[in-house]
């Protein structure tokens, strides 16, 4: 069953707001077997949803817009959607009383502008989607098999919408294939590389009835195998076993789609923390994005300066002399320190030269990891100019590099019992 999505909003065009709406639809929707076709981002100009509205309903018959519901005047998805599908706008009791309970239990005065967030469509074919987590409600209209649901742009707002009404009304209406997919994280190649290790094998998967997506990003890269129908998820796993065989050097995990989800598994109760130079809390910021990181993950101390790595992670003045803030000694005393002070078992640190800059240093760093029993290990890595790549690229760096430590040191203990 293929979806379009339509979201609106100037801002979104100026580059004022990024998109993240859309991505996270797609991948609820492909869990429940629907497929993203095509998205579009226009303006709230009227005119401009009318024309997308159109023109997705003459190919799809599930069309989900974002955005346009606020209650200021450049907010007018309603209001085209009330005349779109013929539904005038009525005051909608239930609605009106929740709104002003959202302001009561927040102290704000309850205004006229917010009263009129309680005017939504009625008539044949329409519904009103409770959200309880802000004023605009969802939408829900149908015309000749067709469904089109309007939800705020707010992600969270959007998100509740989405898991607690909207997806449960389509499956409840729409019949889809099974789909499944699985991915396969790979970190120390680009695409290019990693699509010549699979070669022959790459080409007979169409005939199989299995697609190969290559996701790169900063580092690493997700190859996502997918098929539809019965047999799906047989045939998927067993080409992510020979997948995973011929690309075995570099395939961190057929079980996790990112890095940081991968560290938060090899915690496994044990307490990690990091020391962060160039990375500039990055790396702090990826795993505590993570709910209950709280139970694994101690901190992070960005000591940016000499001076902070000296009195914040305790690393000797000599040793910042000798070799420089950015090295190998200095970033594995930076591990050494971090962990030392927040307890932890394991700890990973950087250091390097971001950039800009026309310095033949720039690019450089370097990652440490200490964990228990002395072991510990210092990567250094050469990378391009682009300040903001090359933060991105020690973010990556950095997960991957504890991970396998982590992972190492158990198999270690394991064999150690057996």
């Amino acid at each position: 069953m293929n979806v379009e999505i339509i979201n609106v909003g100037d801002e979104l065009l100026l580059g004022q707001t990024v998109d993240t709406n859309s991505a996270w639809m797609g991948l609820l929707l492909a869990h429940h077997g629907y497929a993203v076709t095509r998205k579009v981002v226009v303006s709230d100009e009227p005119q401009a949803l009318r024309d997308a509205l159109t023109e997705s309903l003459q190919r799809v018959r599930i069309v989900l817009i974002t955005g346009g519901l606020g209650p200021t005047r450049d907010d007018r998805t309603k209001e085209v959607l009330s005349d779109y599908f013929a539904a005038p706008l009525a005051m909608h009791a239930p609605t009106l009383e929740a709104v002003q309970g959202y302001f009561e239990r927040r102290g704000l005065p309850f205004l006229e502008v917010n009263r009129l967030q309680a005017m939504l469509p009625t008539g044949p074919g329409t519904a009103i989607l409770p959200n309880p987590r802000g004023t605009a409600q969802g939408m829900w209209f149908e015309r000749d098999g067709a469904v089109v649901v309007s939800m705020p742009g707010v992600p969270h707002e959007m998100k509740g919408l989405m898991e607690e009404e909207v997806v449960p009304r389509l499956n409840a209406q729409f019949e889809r294939p099974v789909r499944y997919h699985r991915t396969l994280l790979c970190y120390g190649k680009g695409e290019s590389y990693l699509s010549e290790m699979l070669g022959e094998w790459e080409i007979g998967l169409d005939a199989r009835g299995v697609a190969l997506a290559y996701l790169p990003s900063f580092g690493q890269v997700r190859l996502r195998l997918s098929a539809t129908g019965e047999g799906a998820r047989a045939l998927v796993d067993g080409c992510v076993t020979e997948a995973a065989e011929l690309l075995a050097p570099y395939v961190a995990s057929t079980e996790h789609e990112t890095a940081a989800a991968g560290v938060e598994a090899a915690a496994a109760g044990r307490w990690l923390a990091a020391a962060e130079s160039f990375t500039g809390g990055a790396i702090a910021a990826a795993l505590t994005a993570i709910p209950g990181a709280s139970q694994w993950f101690a901190g992070s101390v960005t000591a940016y300066t000499e001076r902070a790595k000296r009195e914040l992670l305790g690393v000797p003045a000599d040793v910042l002399a000798e070799h420089t803030a950015v090295s190998a000694p200095v970033a594995l005393a930076m591990a050494r320190g971090v962990r030392e002070r927040l307890g932890a078992d394991w700890a990973v640190a950087t250091t390097g030269y971001a950039g800009p800059g026309d310095s033949p240093e720039v690019g450089t760093a370097f990652i440490a990891v200490t964990g228990p029993g002395g072991r510990e290990r210092v990567e250094e890595f050469k990378w391009g100019r682009a300040r903001e790549v090359n933060i991105q690229r020690g973010v990556t760096a950095a997960l991957h590099l504890i991970w396998a430590e982590m992972r190492a040191e158990e198999e270690v203990c394991q064999k150690k019992v057996v």
